[in-house]
C-alpha cells in the first residue's frame, strides 16, 4: 500500500493545479496551422495536468470523428487552424461529462453567444477556468482538513489515523461522483429538450448511442458521428429557413 502522507501531498498538488489552471487565450493559440500529430501533442500537453491517471484526452481517431460529425470543420491540406484547435480543446474537456452527440447540440447554439471565434472561445474558457478553479479550491479545503486531522492523530494511533483518512477521502470522492452523476442527468435532460426543439421528431426516432455504448467499439463511435453530422446538417438548414430576411423600407 502506498504511503498515505505521500498521497495527500500528491492529491493536494493536483488540486492546486486545478485551482491555478489557465487555458491559453485565443491570441495564445498556435498562430500557424498544425498537422494532426502536432495538434495532438499540443492539446494533450496542455491538458496533461488535468489527467492524473487518465489516458490521452485527444487521439487522431477522436479528431477524425469530430470532423466526420461536423463538430469541427475539415482540415485544409491536413492542417488544423487556430479556430479548430480551440474547438478541440473545448471538446476534449467536455467529452468526459457528456456525449459527442450532446456536445454537438450545444455547439448549435454557439452563434447565439458570438459569431466571433475569439469572443466565443473566451466565453467558454473563462467559464471553464472559473468553475474548475472554484471546485478545485472547495475540494482542496476538504482534503487539507482531512490531512490536518491525519497529521495530528497519526503519531498516537497510526492504524486508526490511516483508516479514518481513507474513509474520509472515500466519502469526498463518493459525494463528487454523485454530484457528477446528478449534473450529468440534469444536463442530459436539458440537452434532450434542446435537441427535440431543434430536430423535432427526428431526434426521437433516430437512436444515438450513449457515451458508454460509444466506448464499446470504434464502429459505434463512427455511427454516432454520422448521425450527429446528419442532425447538425438538418438543423442548420432549418435555421436558415427560419432566419428572417432583411427587407428594404421605402422612405
Amino acid at each position: 500500500m502506498s504511503d498515505i502522507k505521500n498521497e495527500f501531498d500528491s492529491l493536494l498538488a493536483f488540486l492546486e493545479k486545478g485551482e491555478d489552471f489557465d487555458l491559453p487565450s485565443y491570441k495564445e493559440l498556435p498562430s500557424v496551422e498544425l498537422y494532426m500529430e502536432q495538434v495532438l501533442k499540443y492539446v494533450n500537453t496542455l491538458l496533461a495536468d488535468l489527467n492524473k491517471d487518465e489516458g490521452k484526452p485527444l487521439t487522431s481517431f477522436m479528431v477524425n470523428n469530430y470532423v466526420k460529425a461536423k463538430m469541427i470543420s475539415e482540415p485544409v491540406k491536413k492542417k488544423y487552424s487556430k479556430d479548430q484547435i480551440g474547438y478541440l480543446i473545448a471538446i476534449s474537456m467536455m467529452k468526459s461529462a457528456i456525449s459527442m452527440a450532446d456536445i454537438a447540440v450545444l455547439l448549435e447554439f454557439e452563434n447565439r453567444v458570438s459569431t466571433d471565434k475569439d469572443k466565443l472561445y473566451t466565453f467558454w474558457s473563462d467559464l471553464e477556468e472559473s468553475i474548475l478553479s472554484s471546485k478545485s479550491e472547495e475540494v482542496a479545503q476538504k482534503v487539507a482538513k482531512i490531512k490536518a486531522l491525519y497529521d495530528k492523530d497519526h503519531p498516537k494511533n497510526p492504524d486508526r489515523a490511516d483508516a479514518v483518512a481513507l474513509d474520509q477521502l472515500a466519502y469526498v470522492a463518493l459525494r463528487l461522483s454523485i454530484e457528477a452523476q446528478a449534473n450529468k442527468v440534469l444536463s442530459t435532460a436539458i440537452i434532450s429538450s434542446l435537441r427535440d426543439v431543434l430536430h423535432g421528431e427526428t431526434a426521437k426516432t433516430e437512436a444515438i448511442p450513449s457515451k458508454s455504448e460509444i466506448k464499446q467499439s470504434d464502429i459505434a463511435s463512427e455511427k454516432e458521428a454520422e448521425r450527429v453530422a446528419k442532425n447538425t446538417k438538418r438543423a442548420r438548414k432549418e435555421a436558415k429557413k427560419k432566419k428572417p430576411t432583411s427587407k428594404k423600407v421605402d422612405k
